[in-house]
């Protein structure tokens, strides 16, 4: 297997530090330079909100100033990668406002609030549209786990038996929802896990496009959802993983950066600069799996 080679490495290197947000360069000279983790902090503590919730255009896809769970789902998950634990302010404000907008007759969260349709988005976000259970509950379900000793203990419990129950009768094929099962799958207690780990293995058979001639369109590939040798699916998709890696590799872009392989479909203006951001989300992605996967030179 052909490694990222070391000119590869620094050109990326080049593009996080000088094109990305500054959040993504700060993740990553915490992540692969040993640097520290107050800046991360600072850069996240930027987007979020009174409320707890993190909004601000965290998602680049959507540019309101009010929370969303989505963001807020994406900010936990930065504050975990560091290693933030329940003393952390942040970490206190953020299951707050999940806990406070927690919808109990749906069970779980609205993905996106009604401030979404006021601001530059991409066409498909836009406020009580169709979207499965799991996108985004399933997370929030896993990141109240993680952060269990904030979170009542009876609600957790009621919870995790609809996310259960939901996971093996309702849950869908749809590969965005995959992604946010594989995350309440990965912070769910073993006992837990387990009893839903078959149906989001037969989810992850129908979702993930494993056919190298489909890679550069918009779709799930197997690195996406096996992010190192020690992934729940490895097993399931370890065939496919060398072809996924060349497909990275050969697909990085002049500047150091991978590009989404979407558009918005309008306000192309702020698509520009939304488009950028994810180059830099994408590329501290990329680092970060082909690193586990020993994967660069």
């Amino acid at each position: 297997m052909e490694k990222l080679s070391a000119d590869q490495f620094q050109h990326a290197t080049e593009f996080l530090k000088s094109t990305a947000r500054p959040l993504e360069k700060a993740l990553f000279e915490f992540e692969f330079e040993n640097r520290s983790r107050e800046p991360v902090l600072e850069e996240l503590k930027a987007y979020q909100n009174e409320d707890g919730g993190f909004g601000k255009g965290l998602e680049p896809d959507f540019r309101c100033e009010a929370s969303s769970t989505l963001a807020t789902t994406i900010g936990l998950q930065h504050l975990i990668r560091i290693g933030a634990d329940e003393s952390e302010p942040m970490v206190q404000q953020a299951i707050q406002y999940a806990l406070h907008t927690f919808d109990e007759e749906k069970m779980g969260w609205e993905i996106v609030p009604k401030e979404v349709e006021t601001a530059p988005r991409a066409i498909w976000w836009n406020y009580g549209g169709d979207w499965p259970w799991g996108n985004p509950s399933a997370e929030m379900t896993g990141l109240l786990h993680h952060y269990k000793g904030l979170v009542p203990e009876d609600f957790l419990e009621k919870l995790t038996a609809h996310a259960v129950a939901y996971v093996n009768e309702e849950a869908t094929n749809d590969f965005h929802e995959l992604q946010c099962l594989l995350k309440l799958t990965r912070e769910l207690p073993a006992e837990e896990a387990d009893k839903i780990s078959d149906r989001v293995r037969e989810i992850a058979q129908h979702s993930v496009t494993t056919n190298p001639e489909k890679w550069h369109d918009y779709c799930l590939l197997p690195l996406q959802v096996v992010s190192s040798p020690t992934s729940f699916l490895y097993e399931d998709f370890k065939e496919i993983i060398p072809a996924n890696i060349q497909h990275l590799r050969s697909t990085q872009s002049e500047d150091g950066s991978w590009k989404p392989t979407w558009a918005w479909g309008r306000f192309e203006d702020v698509w520009e600069t939304a488009k950028q951001e994810w180059s830099g989300v994408l590329t501290l992605d990329n680092l970060r799996v082909l690193r586990a996967f020993d994967a660069i030179s």
